[in-house]
Formats: structure tokens, C-alpha cells, sequence
């Protein structure tokens, strides 16, 4: 029908990134609009074909990359739609109203390309779904922030290039990937792990006292010391000691107060969440993964409940503070309402947009929702509100008592006006009003209820939980609101940790991605992968989009440090046989049996540099022939490079062969590593493929000797790099090596 479906009217589309935005958004604004969703991300770096092989692209000085950007899944289809039912409705304007982010900005750029036939095209934005804050941003359209792209591009071309050359150099190992992010937060799980497997206890005593519901210890004058020096004087490492205190304490039954003193203090609330923070109060408060606030969170902001949920600010807007203050002198009365809390900026703080906060802050307990999201929203609503509200009030009672020569001491503590607290009364248990001990004065006896010896030793350190290393990432500058939980998953779904009973462990492959793998790109404290280093290239990344650093100029540098230490990476990985070569090496030998002998006088398979084990396979290889070995490091590296190109993983390829995984292949021109290279090569035929090895080290025997270095080289067939080479007779590997063998004819 078109015309919105006869409703008529209709010359604006405004997209979105969600249906269900889509269908709210659609509400507020009527018939004048048609909204619609573009699913996310609709074009990205190339997957398939010549250019997805691809880890970095050749380009001109002072310019950007310029890669040819794909489809993502589907989008083609959406975006085929998008401009049908705009030429149907008579569209004559586009409004791009993506996340306001990064890559929101991102995304709009790309539709801005792809839809720009229907009309002008403008970017607009807002940090709450609601028809006030809708209506301005309509008024305020504009263009595409091409900084924000800019720092959008220079992130997925920096993730590409580390991506898809770590993880290849990390296979050599078995490890599945490297990335700019997760390989140093998978950093500080490892850490962890050796700081609790080097951890020693220290054993100490203590005696517990109970009288008139208030709990005291007894204090020793040979004070107990931590492995820091730091004493506690509630703590002895005397076991005799702790025992006579018992003892006597046990036999008198009672405690002469020897000082009482009251006095008041206050708990100030917090300012208003941030991602990180969400994250770490419903995992403290509602046991819940990042992953799963994630989901529920950006439920509430689609169905127009809360801001945009992922930021670092705290900041809030002037209305949304007045009207929950409103609420508040409502509910409570004035002398609830404090001076407000925003909080300031911290480490790597971008402040683009709002804090988390709820969209109309009068109303506490919106209809409609799923008992989850109304769990978060309350979680979310009360953080808002006590940012507005005065502290609360509390008084504590400390007393010291003596008894048979043994001193204790110990306090409570009861509050005396809610404040800020009264926002989370629904949330959390009851907490004292009264003081359990009322009018005790200096020389009263107080009758011990309970006395109890403990005997226990120091904790090593706490695993991570999930928020806890979401808290981690923060405070080192490492990843942003938008991948914190993203990062996790590729973690687990790695397996180089694992979530048990939602503590985080190391798992060996994890271990030998920090310990054996990132070290190849230097060092752990200043390497590609070290904390610093990530850290710096998010700075890097805000300043580009603020416009202080030229994104060009950026790049190349980054391009430039990382191709260099990739290459010495390369080298170091000689000087160690690796993993899967040494495996591959103990199964020739045990298949070669006596024969293999001579060949391994004098030799230690585990201390072989990689040039020496792999002359050592080359010379064991003829001895295995026509008995079952396991498929060769070259064989498997082969068949990673034709299954990537085949879109499959190494499950699914190895079905192909009905093998249980790379590492169950057998060699030999009549093993299943071999039949499934066939398979591969027919199911990727007309595909290009990179260049072997053998092809790589020719030409750069060949660059070398006509005195070119690799840019130089590969510019001779427009490649950027030897990494981007493709093989085959038809191949640029080919065509530059002949290009350089006439360049030495030459002369």
C-alpha cells in the first residue's frame, strides 16, 4: 500500500538500531515519520573474497585506510528494504538516530552512504528515549561526527590488524585467538592465579565475645603481624597465648567496662551509576553476569525507562534532578533532600553523555515490566534518587572492658536518620535503630553471653568475580563501557578462563596466552599487550575523536609499532620449539622408533630452538612413512588458513574427515589431515589463498638482495604487506616474485 500504509502523510525516515526502539520512538512522533530498525552494525571491515584475507590495508600518507566495507549479515536485505519503503512513502530526508557512541557514529556514517538516494541525510541523537528528549533532538539534527568515525575506524582497523595476525601467531601454541583488550585483561586473571598459587598462610588466633548483643575481642599485647607488617592487636599468632584468654574469660563470665564513648558520623551516598558501576552493584546486590545486566539494561533504555546504559559519566541533567527532588520532598520531606552527588571525572572518563539514571524519575515502579527488569530498574532508581538526598545518620558505641587480666573491645552500630538510605528500603534488609545497649557507664558489668576461640590463618587473595574484573578494567583505562561484557564472554567462550560458582579461573591456555604468547610482543609492563600500552591507545582513540590528534597520523604510528614487534615476535618464536611442533615431534620419534636413534643422540626434544626441531621433523618424516603420525604443523597451519577462508571452525571442519579436532589428524599423503585439505580446497576453490610459507621466505630473500623492505616490495603488486600476498600460479606471491627476480636481473 505504502504512505505508512495509507495512513499518509510521511517524508522523514528515522532509523534506529532496534525494533523494539523502533516501535517506541514510533509512538511519540506519528504518521510524519516512518522508523525504522537497521539491526545494528550493517556494513563492517570485509569478511569474504580477496579483501576479508586481508589484516591491514595499503594506504596514501595523511590518509586512512580506505578498505572496502561489507555487508554484515542480513544488512544488505535491510538495507534494500529501507529504500524501497522510503521511495514507496515518499521519503525525502533521513534521520540516523543510532546509539550516541562510538559506534553509533559509526553505523551512521555507513547509512548515511548507503540511504543518501532518498534525501539529506542527518545525524541525530539523544541519551533518553522519551518524546521531550526525541523532539529536541530532531530540532538539533546535524551531521555525521566524522572525528567519532574516524576513532570508530582506527579501533576496528587496530582490533583487525592485532586480530587476525596474533591469533594466527598464537595457533603455534593451540590457542584459538589474541586481542587488543582481552589479552591484557586476561592478564590480570592470570596474575591473580599466581599471587593464590604463591601464597603462603600465616596462622593466628583470635577470642570472640558476646555480651548484651554486641560482639568484642579480646586484644593482645603481642599484636599479630600480616605479611605487609600491618599489627592487629585482635589477633595473636600465640596459640597459648589466645588459649589462657579463653580460658579465663570462660571461667569469669563477665567484663568490667573500662570506657564507653559515643559518637555520630555519616555515609553520603554515591553518584549516579555508570556502566562499571551497574555492573559491580547488581553483581554485589543481585549476583548477577555482566552479560545479563547488559541484556536487561538495554531492554529499559529501548522501552524508553533509563538513559543510555553504556557511559563513564556521572553527570545528570538539571530537569531529571529536579523532579526526582520533587519525589523526594513528597515522599520523605524536605529533610531528605541533600545537596546532590555527581561525582568527578576519573581515569579515562569520556563524559559523552549522562549517567544511568531513570528517564522519569517520579515514577518508581513502572507498569509493564518483566520481573527482572524491574528488579534493575529499581536498583537503578534508587542509586538516582539517593545521589539527591541528604546523608543518613548514624550514632556507634565503643566499648573497652577488663576482665582476669585480659583487655577486650568492640563496638555497634545503629543509624538514627534514613536519608539517602530510604531510596533503597525495598532493596536491602532492615539495618538497627536502637542501640542494643542502652545508658552503659565506665565500671558496669556487662554478663558474657558467649565466648568463643578461633583458630584460623590468612586468605590469599579473592578470584575475580565478573563485575570485579569489569571494576579491574576500569581503573587501569583498558576497554570502554560498550565492550566491557563482550570482552568477558570472548574470555569464557575461549576458554581461557572459567566462571565456577561465578569466581574466575585461569585456565592453562589462558596461562600460556600471558606467559609464553603476549611476551613475544614484549614485555607484559610495556608490550603491545600490557596494560599500558591498551591504556594509551584508548587516550589515544578519545583525542582522536575530540579532534586533538590527526587519525591518520595515529594509525600509521600504531601500524608502524606493531608490524615491528609482530616481526620480532616472528623471531623470538624461533628460539623455542613451539607447542604443537614439539608434540609433533615426540610422535615421529615414537613412530620411527630404533630408527630414530642416531637421530636424537645427544638432542632434548623440549630444549630444541624451532629451526633445529623443524630440521628434526624433515629428517623423521621418512622414517614415518606409511604409519599412522599426527598431522604435520605445516599440515594443520594449512588447514586453519583454508577453514577460515571456508567460514568454518575446527569442529566443523574436521567433520568433514569425521575427526574429533586438529590435533586427532593424521599425516601422510593417505591421513585425514590430507583428505581434508582436498575437501577444503574444493569447497574454497576460485578463492584466493594466501601465500605458503616457502613463497614468503623466497621473496623476502628476494627483497632483500634488491634492497627493498616489505612496503616497498609488496607496493611492485599493489599487496601492502607479505601477510596479504595470495598464492596460487594466478597469485600476487607469484607475480612478485618474478617482478623482483627481472628487478635483479637488472642490476
Amino acid at each position: 500500500m505504502s504512505r505508512q500504509q495509507r495512513g499518509d502523510s510521511v517524508t522523514r525516515l528515522l532509523v534506529v538500531e532496534s525494533g523494539a526502539k523502533a516501535r517506541t520512538i514510533q509512538r511519540y512522533l506519528g504518521n510524519d515519520f516512518m522508523v525504522r530498525a537497521c539491526r545494528g552494525h550493517v556494513q563492517d571491515l570485509p569478511t569474504e573474497g580477496k579483501e576479508g584475507s586481508k589484516a591491514m590495508w595499503a594506504t596514501a600518507d595523511g590518509e586512512l585506510p580506505a578498505p572496502e566495507w561489507g555487508f554484515t549479515k542480513g544488512a544488505e536485505g535491510i538495507i534494500r528494504k529501507l529504500l524501497a519503503d522510503g521511495r514507496k512513502n515518499g521519503v525525502n530526508e533521513v534521520l540516523v538516530a543510532t546509539d550516541p557512541d562510538r559506534e553509533g557514529e559509526f553505523i551512521a556514517w555507513r547509512l548515511a552512504e548507503l540511504l543518501g538516494s532518498l534525501g539529506a541525510v542527518k545525524r541525530v541523537t539523544f541519551n533518553e528515549i522519551t518524546k521531550t528528549a526525541i523532539a529536541a533532538a530532531l530540532k538539533e539534527a546535524g551531521d555525521v561526527d566524522i572525528a567519532l568515525v574516524e576513532a570508530a575506524m582506527i579501533r576496528r582497523l587496530m582490533d583487525r590488524l592485532i586480530g587476525f595476525r596474533g591469533s594466527r601467531f598464537c595457533r603455534s601454541w593451540n590457542l584459538v585467538s589474541m586481542g587488543r583488550v582481552q589479552t591484557p585483561t586476561m592478564g590480570f586473571v592470570v596474575k591473580r592465579e599466581r599471587e593464590i598459587e604463591a601464597f603462603v598462610p600465616i596462622p593466628y588466633w583470635e577470642v570472640h565475645l558476646q555480651a548484651s548483643g554486641i560482639e568484642l575481642r579480646v586484644q593482645f599485647d603481642d599484636g599479630w603481624r600480616d605479611s605487609k607488617g600491618k599489627t592487629r592487636s585482635d589477633r595473636t599468632g600465640d596459640s597459648r597465648s589466645a588459649e589462657a584468654a579463653y580460658a579465663a574469660l570462660e571461667a569469669t563470665g563477665n567484663l568490667t567496662l573500662t570506657s564507653v564513648v559515643e559518637e555520630d558520623f555519616k555515609k553520603r551516598p554515591r553518584p549516579p551509576f555508570t556502566t562499571d558501576t551497574l555492573l559491580a552493584a547488581a553483581g554485589q546486590r543481585l549476583n548477577w553476569r555482566p552479560a545479563r545486566v547488559m541484556r536487561l539494561a538495554q531492554q529499559l533504555y529501548e522501552a524508553g525507562h533509563i538513559t543510555y546504559m553504556r557511559t563513564d559519566s556521572t553527570r545528570t541533567s538539571a530537569a531529571a534532578r529536579q523532579e526526582v527532588r520533587s519525589y523526594i520532598e513528597h515522599e520523605w520531606n524536605a529533610s531528605h533532600l541533600g545537596r546532590g552527588v555527581g561525582g568527578g571525572g576519573g581515569k579515562g572518563v569520556q563524559d559523552a553523555h549522562e549517567a544511568i539514571r531513570p528517564t522519569r524519575p517520579q515514577t518508581r515502579e513502572p507498569q509493564g515490566l518483566e520481573a527482572e527488569q524491574a528488579r534493575l530498574y529499581a536498583l537503578i532508581w534508587a542509586r538516582f534518587a539517593a545521589s539527591q538526598m541528604a546523608p543518613s545518620l548514624w550514632r556507634r558505641l565503643k566499648l573497652a572492658g577488663e576482665a582476669s587480666g585480659w583487655s577486650a573491645a568492640g563496638k555497634t552500630e545503629w543509624r538514627t536518620f534514613a536519608g539517602w538510605e530510604a531510596a533503597y528500603a525495598k532493596l536491602v534488609k532492615p539495618v538497627p535503630q536502637v542501640p542494643p545497649l542502652a545508658g552503659a557507664a565506665k565500671g558496669d558489668t556487662l554478663a558474657l553471653d558467649e565466648c568463643e576461640l578461633i583458630e584460623d590463618a590468612t586468605k590469599p587473595p579473592g578470584r575475580y568475580t565478573q563485575h570485579g574484573l569489569v571494576a579491574k578494567m576500569k581503573a587501569e583505562g583498558i576497554g570502554r563501557p560498550s565492550t566491557y561484557a563482550e570482552t568477558i564472554r570472548k574470555l569464557l567462550d575461549r576458554e581461557y578462563a572459567r566462571d565456577e560458582k561465578g569466581r574466575l579461573y585461569a585456565t592453562e591456555a589462558g596461562c600460556t596466552l600471558w606467559e609464553n604468547v603476549a611476551p613475544c610482543y614484549g614485555t607484559t609492563t610495556d608490550g603491545i599487550f600490557s596494560t599500558a600500552f591498551t591504556a594509551g591507545m584508548e587516550v589515544q582513540l578519545e583525542h582522536i575523536e575530540g579532534g586533538e590528534t590527526v587519525a591518520a597520523q595515529a594509525w600509521q604510528e600504531f601500524a608502524d609499532h606493531f608490524n615491528a614487534l609482530h616481526s620480532a615476535a616472528l623471531e623470538r618464536k624461533k628460539e623455542r620449539a613451539t607447542p604443537r611442533q614439539l608434540a609433533y615431534l615426540q610422535s615421529l620419534a615414537a613412530q620411527a622408533g630404533t630408527e630414530a636413534e642416531p637421530l636424537l643422540v645427544g638432542k632434548i626434544i623440549e630444549e630444541l630452538d624451532g629451526e633445529a626441531a623443524g630440521a628434526l621433523i624433515e629428517q623423521l618424516q621418512p622414517l614415518t612413512e606409511g604409519k599412522d603420525v599426527p598431522a604435520s604443523e605445516k599440515q594443520v597451519g594449512f588447514i586453519q588458513r583454508l577453514a577460515e577462508r571456508a567460514k568454518l571452525g575446527e569442529a566443523d571442519a574436521c567433520a568433514l574427515v569425521s575427526a574429533d579436532g586438529y590435533g586427532a589428524l593424521t599425516g601422510g599423503r593417505e591421513g585425514t589431515a590430507s583428505a581434508l585439505i582436498s575437501a577444503l580446497q574444493e569447497r574454497t576453490a576460485g578463492q584466493p589463498s594466501a601465500a605458503s610459507p616457502k613463497q614468503v621466505g623466497f621473496i623476502k630473500r628476494l627483497a632483500g638482495r634488491a634492497k627493498l623492505d616489505e612496503a616497498e616490495s609488496c607496493a611492485l603488486v599493489g599487496a601492502e604487506s607479505f601477510a596479504t600476498l595470495t598464492g596460487g600460479r594466478e597469485g600476487t606471491a607469484s607475480a612478485l616474485i618474478t617482478a623482483l627476480q627481472q628487478r635483479l636481473k637488472k642490476g
